[in-house]
């Protein structure tokens, strides 16, 4: 079974994703995602799981090991490892900025 499979199933089986509002994305966004093979179950799980930072007047949620420990998704961790959403609002309806992969994140191991 592929990690998109994997992450899928955990998704829709995870009672803490379906607190979040509809995505909001601009087409900036989803070309970014595209380019970079992430797609919205991911995003989910960032804004749900990840680390929150205030940058520039923006919210950034990253994807360590710490933070999927003791989730569901701790089996699929290198997989999401390293993940990073901007927004520029917070729950319930988050407007995406950009998601990309943080390379200093993404090579950490344990």
């Amino acid at each position: 079974m592929s990690k998109q499979t994997q992450i899928y199933r955990i998704v829709q089986a995870d009672d803490n994703i379906s607190k979040l509002g509809p995505l909001t994305e601009s087409k900036h966004t989803k070309q970014r995602k595209q380019q970079r093979a992430i797609n919205d179950d991911m995003i989910k799980i960032a804004l749900t799981y990840g680390r929150k930072e205030y940058s520039d007047g923006a919210l950034r949620y990253t994807l360590t090991d710490r933070s999927l420990n003791h989730t569901p998704y701790a089996k699929v961790m290198d997989a999401l490892r390293g993940l990073r959403v901007v927004c520029s609002q917070e729950f319930p309806t988050p407007e995406i900025i950009t998601a990309y992969w943080h390379n200093e994140t993404k090579q950490r191991v344990r």
